[in-house]
Formats: C-alpha cells, structure tokens, sequence
C-alpha cells in the first residue's frame, strides 16, 4: 500500500479548482437558473471564494446535479457530476499539463501522484492505493464528502482519460468519511 499523510479534522477547504473544473466540464449545462439555485444557498459562481468550507462542498455539488440531472436518481446525478469534473479539470491549465503528464507516466505511476493531485482542490483528501493485481487496483480516500458516487465518476473519467479500455470503478467499501474503490482495466 502507498501511504500518505492523514487527512486533516480541522479547517477544511475545498478551493475554486473543485467547482471550477465542475462548471467548465458541465459547460451550456449550468445555465443562469443553476447559477442562480447556487447563489441561493452560498455560492456565486462570479466570486467563487479562494477557500470554501468543505461542509458547503455537497450542498453545492447536490445543487448543481439536481438542477441539471432532476430525473436521475440522486446516486446517478452525482455519478455524472464527478465524470463531467474530472473532464472540466482537464480543460483547465493546470489539468491540460497535468493530464499530459498523466498520460506519459501510466496509471500506476500517476496513482502514486494521485494524492499530490487531490492538493489542487482542497486541503484535506488523501489517498493510496493497493494493487491487487497489474490492471486491479484498489484506491483508499480519505474522504468523498459522503459522495461516493461522485468519485465513481471522477475515477471512470479518470481511466476513460488515460485510455484504459474496459475501466470499471466500483465502490469497495464506504467507511465514512473514507471509501475505498476497485479500479479494474483489460
């Protein structure tokens, strides 16, 4: 197993990088109407705040599946909101090189990053990762703010991404705050 530092209790942020990369992966999807259901409960997508208490993070998240998703179930809304972050962050500047990187180096080479990449969205996720096999990977994080099926999106993106045919993301096990993913790739 990788090991990394644990995850701080206290004075946790998410930063604009987490909803930015969200709004330009949704892109025509977040209309003035999210935009506006956002601003009611804390968030104006104008000033995005440079630390935002991560307690806000799924109140926000929610916000935006639920306005652009309402007939999915609430598993599903949030699934697709973390496929179309991970997609969003890799049209931003700092995901363009990072992607680029992640693509020269391979999946288990940028798992062993993974931890350092979480750095640019907030300041208390951490990872590491068992591989149980060269293409069966299980993936430890420290916290998905009671999201778990936004980081099954997040981490399909993640291996649709790198171009690993046949990528499957499955909850493994869900002791809050944490969860632990089996990432699988023929």
């Amino acid at each position: 197993m990788s090991n990394s530092a644990p995850a701080t209790t206290e004075n946790r942020f998410a930063f604009p990088a987490a909803i930015e990369g969200v709004v330009k992966g949704l892109g025509p999807l977040v209309t003035p109407r999210t935009r506006q259901k956002l601003r009611a409960v804390g968030l104006d997508l104008d000033r995005i705040p440079p630390a935002i208490p991560a307690e806000r993070m799924p109140v926000y998240f929610e916000t935006i599946a639920e306005d652009i998703w309402p007939a999915e179930t609430h598993d599903e809304r949030v699934r697709l909101l973390g496929l179309h972050f991970i997609r969003g962050w890799q049209s931003t500047l700092l995901g363009r090189a990072t992607s680029s990187f992640m693509k020269l180096v391979g999946p288990h080479r940028t798992l062993s990053r993974l931890d350092r990449a979480f750095r640019t969205s907030d300041n208390y996720t951490r990872s590491a990762y068992e591989l149980v096999s060269e293409k069966d990977v299980l993936l430890h994080i420290s916290d998905v703010d009671g999201l778990p099926t936004y980081w099954i999106g997040l981490l399909s993106g993640g291996l649709e991404f790198l171009g690993l045919q046949g990528g499957t993301v499955v909850l493994e096990a869900y002791p809050r705050p944490g969860a632990t993913f089996r990432l699988r790739w023929s």
